[in-house]
């Protein structure tokens, strides 16, 4: 089957970040001990071109380091370098299956302001200020959550001419290094996007 990619289909994700320690012990029990430096591949998906970047250190922890991400997520000058082939990169994942991982995951999304909730935590603090001679809107903030996954919550406005959303949700989940993980904690940061910033309860995973 081989190691699944997220694919972004059916949502307004642009790019997932799984980083995590791997615990040590099954590392020394597995020989698996080499690093590998980062390389990044080219894939396709229904939602356009994305590129897959990993890489495996040990110099202070084991660590796994996966960025999924879509092309139009970079601005045209500072679009990623092929360095090596998918499956040379899907490798370094490869090394390490059955793994524990302790991950810090990440997910970006982009989202028109009218798709968020009035009553949400971006809508809600969106909304113009007036005075006589002056109005004041806020265009950005972040959030720190306690006693939740989701760790942190940042949003800015774009300059796009329309008013689209940048969201940021950082987690915290341990896994298994496994074939499905990636696909499995982009789901999962998608999920608590639905929740904490569309509103939406419906398959939010913990």
């Amino acid at each position: 089957m081989g190691i699944e990619l997220p694919t972004f289909e059916n949502s307004y994700g642009l790019l997932l970040t799984a980083c995590g320690r791997l615990r040590d012990e099954e590392i020394r029990t597995k020989g698996k001990r080499r690093e590998e430096r980062t390389k990044v591949a080219r894939y396709y998906t229904a939602s356009g071109t994305a590129f897959v970047r990993a890489s495996l250190g040990y110099k202070q922890i084991p660590h796994l380091h996966v960025d999924c991400v879509l092309r139009k997520y970079f601005p045209k000058d500072r679009i990623p370098k092929v360095t090596h082939k998918k499956a040379e990169v899907l490798k370094i994942i490869e090394r390490v299956l059955g793994t524990t991982i302790e991950l810090s995951i990440v997910g970006c999304f982009k989202v028109p302001m009218t798709e968020l909730p009035e009553g949400g935590i971006i809508h809600s603090l969106s909304v113009e200020q007036k005075t006589v001679d002056v109005s004041i809107r806020l265009t950005g903030g972040s959030y720190t959550l306690t006693g939740a996954p989701v760790k942190e919550i940042h949003w800015r406005e774009l300059q796009e001419g329309k008013r689209l959303v940048h969201v940021r949700i950082k987690g915290e989940k341990t896994s298994k290094v496994s074939e499905a993980y990636l696909r499995e904690m982009w789901d999962w940061i998608n999920d608590q996007f639905s929740l904490f910033v569309l509103g939406k309860i419906k398959n939010a995973r913990t």
